[in-house]
């Protein structure tokens, strides 16, 4: 089934949600430093999520389901939910670029789409806690826990919802980082503070690719076999970082949420040196978009200009520091005169 033809309100747009807002590195400074501990494992525990609900429990959850890049936020950390839902394996068996460093083989698939989830599953691993992202204004804008799943969810176990939506990428791994020191993870492990000074230097150094690159036009994009799809960069928090690092992102237009929607004969709207194309295994691949003719005459896509957007935010610096790193060698490698 396609990708845009999912549960409700989230079809296109689901397909696209990351995230956006105003944060730095000096998130990641502050956030983990040697004062957090791990939080007590006996008695009561509470915690309160980017919808302003507190969720108390009677002791610590130790029997956590996650949405997977939820799950693969807190893995780093030391936290190893039971339970994952959303897309983990690609259709040949691989892994899904959001599922980071879980081992899908230790817990229990709840679903493997955003519109999969089997309560039966849900139920059988006993949990005491359900952690997704937010990724609306509206305190049911959940991955996958919509309506009356969502529902049926908080009946067995309550939710913890951290916002994706218009927050930059520092901030949202704050946040993860937080809930990972309450339930019990370690932010002060060799894997996690080389994590951060990993993310640090990624960070210092696209900065330092993109002020020496003057003038570069980013356009960033996913697409289906009718569409183009323009991002906007202040509602993906990867993006809204880079943007603040910077990068000049070329922001859709329209009223939308997240992206701008083009026929493909509109392909040419945004003249762009280079062209950050959806990465995920749902969106055209390179050379099905190479088919395309009005895609094959875009002055970047003739240069060569084209590079991976790794559309799945990694909320945690571990897996976040990879991707910026990879961003730094497009950004050096890119020419700058494509729409002179």
């Amino acid at each position: 089934m396609s990708v845009f033809q999912g549960a409700a309100g989230l079809s296109r747009r689901g397909f696209l949600i990351g995230a956006g807002g105003l944060a730095a590195t000096v998130a990641l400074t502050a956030c983990g430093s040697g004062d957090d501990k791990p939080a007590a494992s006996s008695g009561p525990w509470e915690f309160t999520d980017d919808r302003g609900r507190k969720v108390s429990r009677d002791q610590r959850p130790t029997r956590v389901v996650a949405y997977v890049s939820s799950a693969a936020a807190l893995w780093d950390y030391g936290v190893r939910p039971v339970g994952v839902f959303g897309p983990q394996k690609t259709a040949d068996g691989g892994k899904e670029i959001q599922a980071g460093n879980i081992d899908l083989g230790s817990v229990t698939s709840i679903g493997n789409a955003w519109d999969d989830f089997s309560m039966e599953k849900f139920a059988a691993t006993k949990p005491d806690l359900v952690i997704t992202g937010l990724t609306g204004a509206k305190p049911t804008d959940l991955w996958v826990l919509k309506d009356d799943v969502g529902t049926k969810v908080q009946q067995v176990a309550p939710i913890v919802a951290l916002s994706e939506y218009k927050v930059t990428l520092p901030k949202v791994i704050e946040r993860y980082e937080q809930l990972a020191v309450a339930l019990g993870g370690d932010p002060n492990s060799d894997v996690i503070k080389k994590g951060k000074d990993d993310f640090r230097k990624a960070s210092d150094d696209l900065k330092a690719a993109i002020k020496a690159k003057p003038g570069l036009k980013v356009l960033v994009v996913s697409s289906d076999k009718d569409n183009l799809y323009v991002c906007k960069p202040e509602f993906f928090a990867d993006l809204a970082y880079y943007r603040d690092l910077g990068l000049d992102i070329i922001n859709g237009a329209g009223s939308d949420d997240y992206f701008e929607t083009l026929s493909w004969e509109q392909a040419g709207k945004y003249p762009a040196d280079l062209i950050l194309t959806d990465s995920r295994t749902y969106a055209l691949s390179r050379q099905q978009l190479a088919a395309i003719p009005t895609w094959a005459q875009l002055p970047a896509v003739k240069a060569g200009q084209l590079a991976d957007w790794s559309t799945e935010p990694r909320f945690n610096p571990v897996l976040a520091a990879p991707v910026i790193r990879k961003l730094t060698e497009v950004v050096t490698g890119a020419r700058t005169d494509i729409t002179a």
